[in-house]
């Protein structure tokens, strides 16, 4: 078949187990068996056992393991059960240690029971199935030795194969077992498909589409596509393989997760602390430390109930959205000069102490997926001889906190929307801005934590709005794709109404409040998903919106905030430039710089700012600088050197 010819099938007489004796034991057997997906055990299974036929276990090859089976010229059929009774009924002087495969089995022969004539075992081997199915009872030589090992193990709790195992192992091992112990040889079994090329084309060399894995796994390591392929789409769809996605996984999980200790463990080394003798009472943590034990306990909830439904997609979705948002692009971010503080007060103590207890956590969560990397930085990270000897991780219901939660995902959520404004109009965040305008429905969630605001969007001042209408202009049309069929005729009469809708309106509509209106005399509830409303502001405002919240920025720039731009442009740079020359976190620079007239007034103005940020002892213009870099469309030469 390989060559793409016709095989040619012969009939010839073989052995049978009569399976169609037991089907009805076989079925009841499977009926107990938790599949995922469900539908494989409840259909193509189910089908596949009741149309069952007797189970041919006979090969004419020389490889495979010997049925042991003996037979005379007199009609009699004798089957040996065991070494010993081989042993004994042999006429040939052999002992329990003989190779129990052709030839050496050919060899042995046995008295007949019934005319005293000469018995030869037949030359069939049985099929590999057979071996494969009687693997819960071969594995521990049951039931000669290890029977109270083999019965409490028995039957497993979970097996996992592919869908194609169904006519296989899956079925084999079912078989087996009821006909032995009456029962399925497994509790639930996890079904995988097949892994296609990233055109969802099955692979093979000759199409030269097959993937070297031994290549991948040496460029990327294990781990990288252990965590990738449950990520793509649950394993028991077919999982299209593309190396993109694979270099994605690895960037946003597991070089985050590196990264994000690594920053803990330099600064904890730095510090000379060891978190795990700070006992911070949770009452005197901050409030963004009780966000992300409550972010993780929610996690750690969550994943013991996918990975109890053998859910391994929304598992590693979630650990990975947690480890780069939550954990890294948020509370580690957030909090870095907490972890610079100079002072070791309960504050630094405290997010030694949350930082360590998420990271401890987080190995274990995902030791069973990607046991490597969990390994490596849990031992370091405790000191413990392995992670995969530790308990996995339960989850604490007292640190799981609605309220915060919602209040810091929404000030998020603002964030984001702010920082899509900021793309939309092509301003850097490092360009400060006079103001953001949020919608004052959320100013008694939210007020306190203005200060986070304005220092993420990098603006002078939030305010609290009512009167969008004063920097917003609304429209306010059908979803035709929803409403197309209910009003049919009347979409146009429909429409002319909404253009009537006051800014009280819209924004119940917003709120998911329902509009009571009458169109060519039918009453209707109209809600948010009747309607498609669109929002753009006036001059010198722009807005972002999502279904619930709006953003809006005023983006136009005065001098002071140009040159404050400027000046932070400068301190980036100044930063990367610390990193390439390999100097140390706490290590102190002169600052040599030469540029235009506006650079130097933005460096004179915010010169303290400048040297604060990027530790500098001493700035000094030099034209002889050679390096030039782009300032906000400003040449500027910078150089650091080492405070001597």
């Amino acid at each position: 078949w390989r060559c793409k010819t016709p095989l040619l099938y012969y009939a010839k007489p073989s052995w049978y187990i009569k399976t169609t004796a037991f089907k009805d034991k076989i079925i009841a057997a499977n009926n107990k068996i938790n599949w995922h997906p469900s539908y494989v055990g409840e259909k193509r299974f189910a089908n596949w056992l009741e149309n069952m036929v007797d189970w041919g276990i006979s090969r004419n090859r020389y490889w495979g393991t010997p049925i042991p089976v003996w037979t005379c010229e007199c009609g009699h059929v004798e089957c040996i059960g065991s070494r010993k009774e081989l042993v004994e009924k042999a006429i040939e002087d052999i002992d329990e240690t003989i190779e129990l495969h052709r030839p050496f089995l050919d060899a042995v022969h046995i008295k007949c029971s019934e005319c005293g004539k000469t018995m030869s075992r037949i030359t069939d081997v049985l099929d590999c199935w057979f071996d494969s199915g009687a693997m819960p009872f071969s594995q521990y030589h049951y039931p000669f030795e290890n029977k109270e090992l083999f019965e409490s193990q028995f039957p497993a709790d979970f097996i996992a194969e592919g869908v194609d195992q169904t006519r296989g192992w899956f079925y084999t091992l079912l078989v087996i077992s009821t006909f032995v112990m009456g029962e399925s040889s497994y509790k639930n079994v996890l079904v995988n498909d097949l892994l296609l090329d990233k055109y969802g084309k099955k692979m093979h060399k000759s199409r030269g589409n097959a993937i070297e894995p031994f290549g991948i796994i040496e460029k990327y390591g294990a781990d990288a596509i252990r965590w990738y392929l449950p990520s793509v789409s649950p394993v028991w769809t077919p999982i299209k393989f593309d190396e993109d996605g694979l270099k994605d996984v690895y960037s946003k999980f597991l070089s985050t997760l590196k990264n994000t200790y690594n920053f803990f463990a330099t600064y904890a080394n730095l510090d000379n602390v060891d978190p795990t003798e700070y006992n911070i009472a949770y009452e005197d943590l901050e409030e963004i430390d009780k966000w992300l034990l409550s972010k993780y306990n929610r996690l750690s909830k969550n994943v013991n109930n996918y990975m109890d439904n053998y859910d391994l997609t929304n598992t590693v979705r979630d650990i990975q959205n947690f480890v780069s948002e939550d954990l890294s692009n948020w509370y580690i971010r957030r909090n870095r000069n907490r972890f610079w503080s100079s002072e070791l007060d309960n504050s630094k103590k405290a997010v030694y102490q949350t930082t360590y207890e998420v990271l401890e956590g987080i190995c274990r969560l995902i030791a069973p997926i990607v046991p490597f990397v969990s390994e490596e930085i849990y031992t370091k990270l405790t000191g413990k001889d392995s992670v995969h000897l530790a308990d996995y991780p339960t989850f604490n219901e007292e640190y799981i906190n609605d309220t915060i939660e919602n209040r810091m995902d929404l000030v998020r959520d603002l964030i984001s929307l702010g920082r899509n404004i900021r793309e939309e109009v092509k301003i850097k965040v490092r360009q400060p801005l006079s103001e953001c305008l949020i919608d004052g429905k959320n100013e008694s969630l939210i007020s306190d934590l203005v200060p986070l605001i304005e220092e993420e969007l990098n603006v002078k001042k939030v305010t609290f709005i009512t009167e969008l209408e004063e920097y917003m202009n609304f429209t306010v049309k059908p979803n035709f794709k929803e409403v197309g069929k209910i009003f049919g005729s009347s979409i146009k009469t429909f429409t002319n109404e909404l253009l009537n809708l006051t800014i009280e309106d819209i924004n119940k509509l917003q709120n998911n409040e329902v509009l009571k209106m009458t169109i060519d005399g039918t009453d209707y509830d109209v809600d948010i998903n009747y309607v498609d409303i669109r929002t753009n502001s006036k001059e010198g405002f722009d807005v972002a919106s999502d279904t619930t919240n709006f953003v809006i920025l005023n983006t136009e720039l005065t001098e002071d905030l140009i040159l404050e731009g400027i000046a932070r442009e400068i301190v980036s740079k100044v930063q990367n430039l610390r990193k390439t020359n390999d100097f140390e976190i706490a290590d102190r620079i002169v600052l040599s710089y030469y540029s235009d007239e506006e650079v130097n007034k933005a460096i004179e103005k915010f010169k303290d700012f400048i040297m604060n940020e990027t530790l500098s002892t001493k700035l000094k213009e030099n034209k002889k600088l050679k390096e030039v870099f782009d300032i906000n469309g400003h040449e500027c030469y910078l150089k650091v050197e080492k405070n001597a």
